[in-house]
């Protein structure tokens, strides 16, 4: 009793984890047939459960770390091509983050989930068949998996676009704010329960609704974001010294950016406290 599994590309991989998991325990017999490499596993009937689980998680180890770039890079590469070499990189790493996005830190979960799919096809295919090809199980047998590779490409290519267009739109505010002649010395930031900000002079006194309502207002038909409005209140405003009195790491990060060293981290103040306790 046996089963042959053949690779075009990966043969020294699908060799090592074999003898690693099975050991001298089986006959791993290997052979070369025009350019693929055969390897070819004898088991007795009573082991074919545990050998097929074993073959089948190192053969879902392959397409998930071999494979699976070489599947997303191909297809970055041909849908792509107006995108430079330096951006495809960026889309591809986009593609596997989102593949392996999950909400437990350190976990990949989305990985796990892949493979265990993966290698539920894989058995249920060597359990009627007794030969696999890898490359041509996945073309042929996998086809959804591709499809959700595909996606997880296009999704990717979205989120490149709208981080790409973000960033030039930063820009452009940084080199605007850069022309501004500075207005007045110092600004308070503050945000609200309802997640909208407030902003205070040095003196403490709240500085007009009507700096909210500046020109990105004007630039965007959609709903504005809080983090939207309060960039446009801060650069009408045109302050020499912005003091975040907050915990916002996106809103902290898009005023930084715009605005550079002119802001500062309150630790903790007066003004923190109040904020607290009227919120």
């Amino acid at each position: 009793m046996g089963i042959t599994i053949s690779t075009l590309d990966y043969p020294n991989e699908i060799k090592d984890r074999l003898c690693k998991a099975l050991g001298y325990n089986y006959i791993i017999a290997e052979q070369e047939e025009q350019e693929y490499t055969l390897f070819t596993i004898d088991f007795d009937q009573s082991k074919k459960v545990i050998t097929l689980e074993y073959v089948a998680g190192i053969l879902a180890d392959i397409v998930i770390e071999k494979l699976e770039n070489k599947f997303i890079n191909r297809t970055i590469k041909h849908k792509y091509q107006h995108f430079t070499i330096r951006e495809r990189n960026k889309i591809q790493q986009l593609t596997i983050d989102h593949l392996n996005e999950t909400k437990k830190p350190g976990i990949p979960l989305g990985k796990i989930v892949r493979k265990e799919e993966i290698i539920a096809h894989i058995l249920n295919y060597l359990k009627q068949n007794h030969d696999l090809n890898i490359e041509g199980f996945v073309r042929f047998r996998l086809k959804d998996y591709l499809d959700d590779l595909n996606l997880a490409v296009e999704r990717a290519v979205d989120d490149y676009i709208i981080e790409k267009e973000y960033n030039e739109f930063i820009e452009l505010l940084k080199y605007f704010v850069d022309l501004q002649e500075p207005r007045i010395s110092s600004v308070h930031v503050l945000k609200q329960g309802d997640g909208s900000f407030q902003i205070l002079d040095r003196f403490e006194n709240r500085i007009s609704n009507e700096y909210l309502e500046g020109y990105l207002a004007d630039m965007f038909e959609e709903e504005i974001e809080y983090e939207d409005l309060l960039v446009s209140a801060l650069i009408n405003v045109a302050p020499v010294r912005i003091v975040l009195h907050f915990e916002d790491k996106a809103a902290e990060k898009t005023v930084k950016k715009i605005f550079g060293s002119r802001v500062e981290i309150c630790p903790g103040c007066k003004i923190c406290k109040n904020n607290w306790e009227i919120t």
